[in-house]
Formats: structure tokens, C-alpha cells, sequence
């Protein structure tokens, strides 16, 4: 079995809620009592909504699953985050079993009220063709003549990591990466090492310099850093459970850089939008395992 990692995101758009506040007593002194405040309304999905995913569906004790986060690929596998209502194995083929646990991938169509989805349609399992999840870009222009590893054997991802740990020492530093010279050679390949800092470019430069002799970029840019990135991914992640969604997986990465939350669906791009209101657009981006049809 192949491991996934689709993530998921019961999702429900936040409506205000007002908080009262304590009368006051028949002595006319205030009342010290507070209550607190009722908890968020949620929006369920439309219930004629189509959503379809290619997943493994699971069926274990406690019923089918759709699995659409990590998966443990013991045998049998281990996984599944949302119950799936009006399943049929004798409907299906290609399906396995071991242990008590039946298990196949498939694609599936059907509806979701935020908690189960109800299958429609099952078809074979269609591999999709996903952009990257972390995009990055050199932000330096490749100098006249390209980049040249200067010792080619010592200029390696191996031999950046000086470079790296003093990089992400540093209080403004965003983000690193490694850009091979040679795909086929991979790991052993030479590499620019780049760097992203918010501020201090050239000193920074200089200090890596100690200690990577090879291509070099270092920039400085307005973006958020390392440590502000990963406070809120934690807050994020923190406040999922009170907004009535579910965490399938998290990270951070690309450049720019950005968080990003895996979730079972966003009706509408409510969470999105929400989101974008906190933290500002492209801060955070969530990717919903549940497609709406069109």
C-alpha cells in the first residue's frame, strides 16, 4: 500500500457570537458572577453538496472509513478519519483483506454533513496529478556562465550543514534550502545553498562564507520568520478543534514561505477566507482532501 498524506478539514464558517454581561445585583452593587461566552455557531455543509476524493477506504471494528491522512502501512494498514455511510464491498472489486480488516482504493463521489460522508458513486482509484505543496524559487539570478561548485565534491547537501545550523541560529531567519547543480546525482549532487533572512543580508553572507565555500545565495526579504511561521501553525492548529475541524497534518515550507494545513474540506473557502482574515493572504494555506464536484 502507498502512503498518503491528502489532509483533512471538517470545515464550518464561524458566525459572532455575542457575550452577555452580568446584571446587576438587587443591592445595586454589580454582580461579580461571569458566564462565559456560548460557543461558536457553526455552518454545516450544503447536504446536497457533491464531494469526490481518491482515497483508501478502510473497514475495520467500528465500520468503513475514508482514508484521507497518514496512513500506517503495517499489515493490515492502519487509518481512516471520516465513517463512510451506504458502503457496499460487493459493489467494488480490488479490495484485500487480513485479520478482520478489509481495505481498497478507490474513487469516490458522494455528499458530507461535516462529520460522515455518504457515498454515491465508487470508481477505480484515479491517480491525480497535484501541483507541488512547497514551491521554491532561488530568489538570486544565476550568474554569467551558471553556477560553479568550486570543489564539486565537498560542495555537496552533505557539506552544507554548518551553513545551515548558523542560518537558523539567527532571530531574523526565514528559511533555507539546498538547489541541486545535478538531479541525476541527487544527495551527492552540488548545490547552491540558499539562505532567507529579514534582515542583516551581507553580514549573514559573510558569516556563512566561514564556512560554505560553494554557490551562495543570500537574500534578505519582508516575509514572516522561521519562529513567527511556526507560532502560527500552533495557533492554527490550536483553535481547529473549537472551529469544528479536524487536523489531518501540517507544515511549513516553500518560498516564500508558508504554512500549510491538510483538511477533509472547505465548503465554500469559509476557513480559507477566515484565515486569510487572521494572518493575512497566502500566510496560510489549507488543502482540502474533498473535492467539490462542479
Amino acid at each position: 500500500m502507498r502512503s498518503r498524506s491528502l489532509a483533512v478539514l471538517a470545515v464550518a464558517a464561524l458566525v459572532a457570537t455575542a457575550c452577555g454581561a452580568g446584571e446587576p445585583g438587587a443591592s445595586g452593587g454589580a454582580n461579580t458572577s461571569s458566564r462565559e461566552p456560548p460557543p461558536p455557531t457553526l455552518t454545516a455543509p450544503d447536504p446536497s453538496q457533491l464531494y469526490e476524493a481518491d482515497a483508501t477506504v478502510l473497514d475495520a471494528a467500528g465500520g468503513p472509513k475514508l482514508c484521507l491522512g497518514a496512513m500506517l502501512l503495517s499489515l493490515p494498514p492502519q487509518c481512516g478519519d471520516v465513517p463512510i455511510a451506504n458502503w457496499d464491498w460487493k459493489a467494488v472489486e480490488g479490495e484485500e483483506s487480513m485479520a478482520g480488516t478489509t481495505w481498497g482504493d478507490y474513487h469516490v463521489v458522494g455528499t458530507f454533513d461535516g462529520e460522515v460522508f455518504t457515498v454515491a458513486e465508487v470508481g477505480p482509484f484515479e491517480k491525480v496529478d497535484e501541483p507541488a505543496t512547497y514551491v521554491y524559487e532561488n530568489p538570486c539570478p544565476e550568474p554569467m556562465g551558471g553556477w560553479v561548485a568550486p570543489d564539486p565534491e565537498r560542495n555537496t547537501q552533505e557539506d552544507t550543514r554548518r551553513a545551515s545550523a548558523y542560518a537558523k541560529k539567527q532571530p531574523d531567519y526565514a528559511i533555507s534550502w539546498v538547489e541541486h547543480l545535478d538531479e541525476e546525482l541527487q544527495e551527492f549532487s552540488p548545490v547552491v545553498f540558499v539562505a532567507v533572512f529579514t534582515g542583516r543580508a551581507a553580514r549573514h553572507e559573510a558569516e556563512i562564507r566561514k564556512v560554505w565555500s560553494g554557490p551562495l545565495c543570500v537574500v534578505e526579504r519582508p516575509v514572516p520568520t522561521a519562529r513567527k511561521l511556526a507560532g502560527i501553525r500552533n495557533e492554527v492548529e490550536a483553535r481547529l478543534p473549537e472551529r469544528g475541524l479536524q487536523l489531518l497534518g501540517s507544515g511549513t515550507g516553500g518560498f516564500p514561505p508558508v504554512v500549510y494545513i491538510d483538511v477533509v474540506a472547505d465548503v465554500d473557502g469559509r476557513a480559507q477566507a477566515l484565515v486569510d482574515e487572521e494572518f493575512g493572504a497566502g500566510v496560510v494555506r489549507l488543502l482540502p482532501a474533498l473535492r467539490p464536484v462542479e
